[in-house]
């Protein structure tokens, strides 16, 4: 009885606040708005009124944008406050993702000042440096003047491992591509052993879920990877995600062991999500011409948005199903950074000047 009231509060408290962003004009009228200013002036009755006033304080979009994380990291924190036991644990390992994506902004600067030898002064001030879920400290990252200063900035976290793997040569050569894919394999990693701590319907929504999110994570990967970016049979094996039933499937016909085999994954694609085979079918393995090069960008374009818009569907349809579950959360959260999303898109729309149209096709 405890757990069916626990979620009743839980679900009674978020889903006004979904009801408060599906419902809201404040996104048509900040589209509508001639002005960057008259836009972010739309926010002031809401639950984003406090970037109204950074906005009027400082004249900095990217403060505003550094305010928009400041409220989604307290967010997490305050349905973490209405959780108890193992849900508290999924819930902070989804918060991690907020943070490793911090992370990453963090080391890009350093990336960009020890190795490139930019000025990164005034972007440092952008990256948000208070503790999000371990103590990573960020300022130690930013004024590394060495590799070993980074590594000393991940000391007795969960990320010390994946930074202890790496050296100052090794990002020289080869950027923070693989550093940054290493973090988000942790991140699956954790996320799916929590998820196995689960019990009954807290567990089959959250697999249900995040194995769906997955599948569509690896067919995006494989796609951007193999096919437009030509990454060879090893490097992909590295970046794709080892969770899901297109990894399994992928796997099983031994596609991380040929260069060939963009007719397997066009079959275990179509096995499980044949509403993207039209545009996988006309992604070319060689497109030596810029020609070529465009048509597979614009069709990788339109495969994101199809996995984007399933993603929604899944978790929309959390919504309609039964409410006394960890669902109603995971819901909340993807809904929660799809209105973040397009605030963020609106506001840089407008600094850019783009007519209404162009802001409504973008965005919605």
């Amino acid at each position: 009885m405890g757990k069916v009231s626990e979620y009743a509060f839980i679900n009674a408290k978020l889903r006004a606040r979904i009801g408060k962003m599906h419902s809201s004009s404040v996104i048509n009228d900040m589209i509508k708005a001639s002005t960057l200013n008259e836009a972010i002036s739309r926010l002031k009755d809401t639950d984003h009124s406090n970037l109204v006033t950074v906005y009027a304080q400082t004249g900095d979009l990217q403060a505003v944008e550094l305010a928009l994380l400041e409220d989604e990291i307290n967010d997490y924190r305050e349905v973490i406050s209405y959780l108890k036991g193992r849900e508290v644990e999924l819930v902070k390992v989804l918060l991690e993702k907020v943070e490793i994506e911090n992370v990453k902004n963090a080391l890009r600067l350093w990336y960009s000042s020890v190795v490139r030898s930019h000025q990164i002064a005034y972007r440092s001030s952008y990256i948000y440096k208070e503790e999000i879920v371990h103590p990573v400290d960020y300022n130690a990252i930013i004024n590394a003047r060495d590799y070993e200063g980074v590594k000393g900035a991940f000391r007795d976290t969960i990320y010390e491992s994946v930074f202890d793997s790496f050296s100052l040569t090794a990002i020289k050569t080869g950027g923070l591509f693989d550093l940054e894919i290493r973090l988000d394999h942790l991140w699956f990693d954790r996320l799916f052993k929590v998820i196995s701590n689960l019990k009954g319907e807290d567990r089959s929504v959250s697999e249900e879920i995040y194995l769906v999110d997955v599948d569509l994570k690896n067919i995006l990967l494989f796609i951007r990877y193999s096919l437009y970016h030509h990454l060879g049979h090893e490097e992909l094996k590295r970046v794709i995600i080892p969770y899901g039933k297109v990894y399994e499937d992928l796997a099983r016909k031994r596609v991380f062991d040929k260069d060939d085999n963009l007719d397997d994954v066009r079959e275990v694609v179509n096995h499980h999500y044949r509403s993207i085979m039209a545009e996988v079918r006309e992604i070319r393995k060689n497109d030596d011409d810029m020609t070529g090069s465009d048509e597979n960008a614009q069709h990788i374009l339109m495969i994101e948005e199809y996995l984007a818009q399933t993603r929604k569907k899944e978790f929309l349809k959390i919504l309609s199903g039964r409410p006394f579950n960890i669902g109603i959360a995971l819901a909340y959260f993807f809904l929660y950074k799809d209105e973040d999303r397009m605030l963020r898109s609106i506001m840089s729309a407008k600094f850019y000047k783009w007519d209404e149209a162009r802001i409504r096709e973008a965005v919605l």
